[in-house]
């Protein structure tokens, strides 16, 4: 799959039984629906909460469909994140990611997260 930001193709990296779809060039990452409540709660699927504040068209297309993105502010969050408008997945930017999980699941959450991308990429 390529990535929706470089159009470079992204590798796939398994953090506790989620697959991860990362973009080695621009450092981004892909997760499919359902994964980030896996991340955050152990659960497939988020609260309804979790629908985006401010929401506009994305410029970004969808890597699972080509569909245009939507993008806007996740709740309870300062990030602004591209989410697939037929529900595919959502798209994180460089660090992203880590600042969902640190908001929603606090700083002990998201450092096992970016340990494991540091770690797998020596960084």
């Amino acid at each position: 799959m390529d990535c929706p930001a470089c159009k470079k193709p992204m590798v796939i990296l398994e953090y506790q039984n989620v697959e991860l779809d990362f973009c080695v060039a621009c450092r981004g990452c892909w997760l499919d629906k359902g994964e980030l409540g896996l991340i955050l709660n152990g659960r497939m699927e988020l609260p309804d909460e979790w629908s985006l504040v401010a929401e506009r068209k994305s410029g970004r297309k969808c890597p699972r469909c080509g569909g245009r993105m939507r993008e806007g502010r996740l709740p309870g969050t300062a990030v602004d994140v591209d989410v697939c408008a037929n529900q595919h997945g959502l798209w994180f930017d460089e660090n992203e990611l880590r600042d969902v999980v640190n908001a929603r699941g606090g700083a002990k959450a998201a450092e096992p997260l970016a340990t494991f991308i540091a770690e797998v990429f020596r960084q």
